[in-house]
């Protein structure tokens, strides 16, 4: 079984989802191994078991439709959302005693992606190897409500007509927003470039939501590895077949025996809070 996806080696987000489909991937099959082209414009996931016939259509399949859960119940991410969306001079001490018990929890927030991937991602949190750092939503978003619009982007029927090595191309235009690990979504959200926020507009053009998901779910294994400046990273292609535990060592340039293509990108500040990711530039030239 083989899957070969286009990529787009110079969009950190491109890279981050072909490191989340070989999670998921590995997580279908159990014996998946993933690695960049010579050229670094395809991804190939390869499998010696699973599925022999169809096993791309059946991670799009599982993913589109795996139930999206937050360590908030429901019922608590609701009352969570209508409290910070409520003016503070008409919430009640009750109110006031209910938000900070839920804001707790949020902050301690975990995110499972279901059967058959039982895959639980909090990389946000982790300040110890860094993974906060690319948080990119902040303020009253909820990353949940996010992830699983997302999902919804994936779900269509008309998603069974697109080539498997397109998925990272394909766009939709639902209003659903994005995560921003797409570059070339953040590119056209920063300021400077168009005189004013887009995001304070709400003005969204076309997301991507097969790049947005599959890096949300890379980045919990799959992490840039800090450059010297503290807004730059980078990341490194690997052209020879790894599982996720290696591939994730090579990804950030510790497997010095394993071929890699080294890229450096910066983070953008869309506002003050809010984050994207820039294009990256290949390292050396």
């Amino acid at each position: 079984m083989s899957i070969r996806i286009n990529v787009d080696p110079a969009n950190p987000g491109q890279f981050f989802a072909c490191c989340g489909l070989l999670e998921l991937a590995d997580r279908l099959s159990g014996s998946a191994r993933g690695y960049f082209s010579p050229s670094g414009e395809e991804f190939v996931i390869d499998s010696a078991e699973g599925p022999k016939d169809g096993m791309a259509e059946v991670l799009r399949t599982e993913l589109s439709s795996c139930s999206i859960q937050s360590t908030l119940t429901e019922a608590g991410t609701n009352s969570l959302r209508k409290l910070l969306n409520q003016k503070k001079s008409s919430r009640t001490p009750e109110d006031e005693t209910e938000k900070q018990r839920l804001s707790e929890l949020w902050e301690r927030e975990r995110i499972c992606l279901s059967k058959p991937f039982d895959l639980w991602i909090d990389w946000w949190s982790d300040t110890r190897s860094g993974g906060s750092r690319f948080k990119t939503w902040a303020g009253k978003q909820l990353v949940i409500d996010i992830v699983r619009g997302m999902q919804a982007g994936i779900r269509g029927n008309h998603w069974k007509s697109v080539p498997t090595a397109n998925w990272l191309c394909q766009a939709v235009s639902d209003g659903s927003l994005p995560l921003y690990f797409d570059s070339d979504i953040g590119r056209q959200s920063a300021s400077l470039d168009v005189g004013f926020s887009t995001d304070a507009l709400e003005m969204r053009s076309g997301t991507r939501p097969m790049v947005e998901l599959a890096a949300f779910a890379g980045l919990q294994r799959f992490r840039p590895l800090p450059a010297e400046s503290t807004e730059t990273f980078s990341y490194f292609q690997w052209t020879e077949p790894l599982p996720p535990m290696l591939a994730a060592l090579a990804c950030s340039g510790y497997l010095p025996r394993v071929s890699v293509r080294p890229f450096e990108f910066r983070l953008l500040y869309r506002t003050k809070y809010l984050k994207g990711f820039l294009p990256a530039e290949p390292k050396g030239g």
